[in-house]
């Protein structure tokens, strides 16, 4: 996270523009008086009204419709077993403590005994196994599928084991098992006695056990909430939020540009035109939105991990961040979320290197040639060093990044031709194989289970570059089934450099986002990828 306010940007969008500066002596003879500004109250007060705004959804169900927009109130309505922090931690929420086995096949989870619902009703285990048989389906009046189902496959059993204990079973060791327990929890009393049906329908009962509670709710306008008083947690400081239901981002981001709510997150890159603004703040962090440069191993040359290599050295991600996204991207090695608790710096491995990829290219066979046309690579044989880059159309930051690529490889002697395809075709180039590069991204999941893009048995599906590696399965499958924390990490930094010594896929960055909020909103504003009102208990209004 990173407050950015009246920072330079203009330094970011070009290699040529430097500032220098002329050392000169100058003769003060008397300092003028300088009016003192006044300083800014900043300790916390009580009391005011944030000013939200939501795009519309269909069921406030948070088992249902978890959609990025609705996903933050839900945030602050709801709460789960455990919940994460800004390094994709967990942490205590609803459960105070727990314990993993130690063969990684339970976990127990200590209940805290102060929780209450919203409508003053205590919370209990009963809560929790009511929300784990909705999330499975196993309930009769329900039929649509839960958000959460995939992520609980693993779970093969919940129980009770006294009042405020509860026991998790999974089918084998699960490294994950404590990431799936951050569903949220849904109140098993007001769904009793008929009322099954209410978990699908407009008459969803909104009352969860987060720091704010709702008062009122008009489903085509707006809703109401307020301090929830009787919260387990710090109770916060902002007696109320007032929430515009809009129909879209774009009417958010109107909405806060003319002073009508607080809150609103760039939908652009171009989120510089605010830092000049005294009325707002932007704060800006790392996303779980990926992009990279995928190898088709079914091709000959892109197989060959020292034209992989080569590729990796050859091109400045830094100058592609700051030139193409304006600064607001984060280089990483792997696919791997850079402030987590799991990620390995070590490897990081390729920094912009021309001579490195030369060598690598020469040490295969590949002379550089130069003629009135060119400059480029041939083998023996005499065949070009040329491979095809394919990215899909109507996205003009990957246009400009493919085109991009295309420069910086040819300055090391790689022809590259740039095809931009339709959604459809694109796909079938493919499952077709008929391409050498792709430039692509994922909106990684906060699991960080790397299987369905490494693992060999997906190459019919999602692992589309037809990548196969039995060390790789290997160290996926450790990753997977780690039996505790201290195991995970040591099992993901293996993973971490297996990918980067291989280079199946060449990691490019990790885009970032921006919350902007009104300068009158204080406190430690921190947003992440998974909650962009994180730690809003310690915000606070400014009185003048």
């Amino acid at each position: 996270m990173m407050k950015q306010k009246n920072i330079i940007l203009m330094l970011f969008l070009s290699l040529a523009l430097f500032l220098t500066a002329c050392n000169q002596e100058t003769v003060i003879d008397e300092v003028p008086e300088v009016e003192e500004e006044p300083i800014e109250n900043l300790e916390p007060v009580e009391g005011g009204t944030l000013k939200l705004s939501v795009t519309r959804f269909n069921n406030f169900n948070p088992l249902f419709d978890n959609s990025r927009g609705i996903k933050q109130l839900q945030n602050i309505i709801y709460g789960g077993l455990v919940k994460y922090n800004k390094n994709l931690e967990l942490e205590p929420a609803l459960a105070e403590s727990w314990e993993i086995s130690e063969n990684g096949h339970a976990i127990e989870f200590k209940l805290r005994d102060d929780v209450k619902w919203h409508d003053g009703q205590p919370f209990t285990v009963e809560d929790v196994l009511f929300t784990f048989q909705v999330i499975k389906g196993n309930r009769e009046l329900v039929q649509n599928t839960s958000v959460y189902t995939k992520s609980i496959q693993q779970i093969s059993d919940m129980g009770m084991l006294d009042d405020n204990k509860l026991r998790v079973t999974f089918t084998r060791p699960f490294s994950n098992g404590l990431e799936v327990m951050t569903f949220p929890i849904l109140p098993k009393h007001l769904f009793q006695q008929g009322n099954e049906d209410k978990l699908e329908s407009s008459a969803f009962p909104i009352i969860g056990t987060g720091p704010y509670k709702l008062v009122n709710y008009d489903s085509l306008k707006n809703m109401e909430l307020e301090r929830n008083n009787d919260y387990w947690g710090k109770t916060p400081y902002i007696d109320a939020i007032h929430v515009n239901i809009v129909p879209d981002i774009d009417a958010q981001l109107s909405q806060f540009e003319n002073g009508e709510i607080d809150l609103a997150e760039a939908i652009s890159i171009d989120w510089g035109k605010y830092l000049d603004d005294d009325n707002v703040d932007v704060y800006e962090y790392v996303s779980n939105y990926y992009e990279f440069i995928g190898f088709n191993f079914r091709n000959e040359i892109a197989n060959n991990i020292a034209i992989r290599k080569a590729i990796a050295f050859g091109i400045d991600r830094h100058k592609l961040v700051n030139n193409i996204y304006l600064g607001h991207g984060t280089v990483a090695d792997v696919p791997i979320f850079p402030q987590s608790w799991l990620y390995n710096e070590k490897s990081l491995k390729y920094g912009y290197d021309v001579n490195q990829a030369a060598t690598l290219l020469e040490e295969i066979g590949y002379r550089l040639l130069e003629t009135e046309e060119d400059i480029i690579r041939r083998n023996e044989e005499g065949e070009k060093l040329k491979l095809t880059l394919i990215t899909n159309k109507d996205n003009l930051l990957r246009e400009k990044t493919a085109y991009f690529i295309k420069d910086e490889l040819e300055v090391i002697g790689i022809e590259v031709e740039v095809q931009l395809l339709e959604w459809e075709e694109l796909n079938e180039r493919i499952k077709t194989n008929t391409y050498d590069l792709i430039l692509g991204g994922w909106e990684l999941s906060i699991g960080q289970d790397l299987s369905f893009a490494f693992h060999s048995s997906h190459l019919d599906d999602t692992n589309f570059i037809g990548y196969s590696n039995e060390d790789m399965d290997n160290l996926l499958v450790e990753a997977f089934r780690s039996s505790n924390r201290e195991e995970k990490k040591e099992n993901y930094e293996a993973l971490q450099i297996h990918i980067s010594n291989e280079l199946p896929y060449f990691s490019l960055f990790f885009q970032n986002r921006a919350l902007l909020v009104n300068d009158r909103i204080k406190g430690d504003i921190e947003p992440h990828m998974n909650n962009r009102l994180n730690g809003i208990e310690d915000w606070f209004i400014e009185t003048k």
